[in-house]
């Protein structure tokens, strides 16, 4: 009886990390503020974009809402242009795991939806509307960022999606002040 119970117990646990894994609120609202774009499917800025983040400013816990800063590292020149600010909000999906993000600026909006974290910084997106439906990327902190380079999240990026047509991220990345 006991080893039914432990079984049950263990179980609901599995199902309960599995859930808050995949909860991009919980990953993007968590303590750390800043993430790196590790790779993604698609090309943007010619191959001129490195060190590409994500820096919230600004966390609604009621609305399940950030503001957040998104920029790069011009290739080039070494600067870093003026970052772009972004609303994003998380959705509830039907068994109640916010699994979805809209990201907006302005009057453009595109959905992602987290298909995979494994808690450790393997947080993979795909879009589902707009110009990167369907185009994955992967998003870790600075200090999980050797974890997503790594052999299992890479096998993992590859399954879900495809092979990786830039990675944005370069060792010595910083986050700008």
């Amino acid at each position: 009886m006991y080893c039914k119970i432990a079984l049950v117990v263990f179980c609901l646990f599995v199902v309960g990390y599995v859930d808050a894994a995949n909860d991009v609120w919980k990953v993007l609202g968590g303590a750390d503020a800043g993430f790196f774009l590790v790779s993604r499917t698609y090309s943007r800025g010619g191959g001129n974009h490195e060190c590409a983040y994500m820096k919230r400013t600004r966390k609604d816990k009621s609305s399940h809402t950030l503001t957040a800063l998104m920029g790069y590292r011009d290739k080039a020149t070494q600067a870093f242009p003026s970052a772009t600010t972004y609303t994003v909000t998380a959705k509830q999906d039907a068994t109640g795991v916010y699994s979805e993000i809209t990201v907006k600026a302005g009057s453009v909006s595109l959905v992602y939806e987290l298909v995979h974290s494994d808690g450790k910084g393997c947080n993979i997106l795909k879009g589902k509307t707009g110009r990167l439906e369907g185009k994955c990327e992967l998003w870790a902190t600075p200090q999980q960022v050797t974890h997503a380079k790594g052999d299992v999240c890479s096998k993992q990026f590859k399954s879900l999606c495809e092979e990786p047509v830039e990675r944005p991220y370069l060792d010595g990345c910083e986050i700008p002040a």
